[in-house]
């Protein structure tokens, strides 16, 4: 049995259960109505407003460049603001260590999210036994896996950012509605390239707009440091709200 989450690798097969265990599966909680991943998820974020964290669930593409923002961020508001990363590739190996859980590959998706392994508030309520939250204000977690699988599950944080590069082309929130949908920020990144690219910003906002119309867009190049500022405000502004 598992102290975290109660889970067992011997559970009883019903309807819309894996038999094996699969943390992956959606597990149905029949008394509350609600999903076993739902209901981690609620735990999940007790735990960070406990801790008084403020947790963003960084929704990418494979070669978005969400890496770089990712290191930048640390380096320059990090500085300031103590920064804990939760990704894919450290996921795994904390899976390694948990009894019940054979780690899952994590390979490396055109060097920037690990295409095969995507976050679930189970597998992030593991994690939480490794990470060390103590006096940090701001968790980045680098989602990774299927698009699909990023648009439905909550991980218990406070935001979802959607990220993509202007190398993918101006159409890619309508490719992807639901998740570019359930984000609080989209993040046009790497915008120095726009031109090499033939992006059109404007093309851009107007599909971020119909699927994501109260979403901040923020356009930003981790490279030059253009934007930069402004994703720190927004940053800013959600650790601050934990201390109203």
């Amino acid at each position: 049995m598992c102290e975290k989450c109660g889970c067992s690798r011997n559970v009883p097969a019903r309807s819309g259960v894996a038999s094996d265990h699969d943390h992956g599966a959606e597990h149905v909680h029949e008394d509350a109505g609600l999903s076993y991943q739902d209901r981690l998820a609620e735990r999940n974020r007790g735990y960070f407003r406990a801790k008084r964290v403020f947790v963003v669930n960084l929704l990418s593409f494979a070669g978005s460049g969400v890496r770089p923002l990712v290191e930048r961020t640390l380096k320059e508001y990090g500085s300031r603001v103590r920064a804990v990363t939760l990704t894919p590739e450290a996921l795994a190996g904390m899976h390694a260590d948990h009894e019940h859980h054979e780690a899952p590959a994590a390979a490396e998706a055109d060097g920037d999210v690990a295409g095969n392994l995507h976050m679930d508030a189970h597998r992030v309520a593991h994690a939480l036994d490794h990470l060390d939250l103590d006096n940090a204000r701001l968790l980045l977690i680098v989602n990774g896996g299927s698009a699909a699988c990023q648009a439905v599950f909550d991980l218990g944080e406070n935001v979802s950012v959607a990220l993509f590069s202007v190398r993918d082309g101006a159409f890619k929130p309508l490719k992807f509605p639901l998740l570019f949908g359930r984000a609080a920020a989209v993040v046009i990144n790497e915008t120095d390239a726009a031109a090499e690219a033939g992006f059109d910003m404007a093309q851009a906002h107007a599909h971020i707009g119909q699927v994501a119309p109260a979403a901040r867009i923020l356009e930003l190049s981790p490279a030059t440091g253009a934007g930069m500022r402004d994703w720190y405000e927004f940053l800013n502004d959600g650790v601050q709200s934990l201390n109203k």
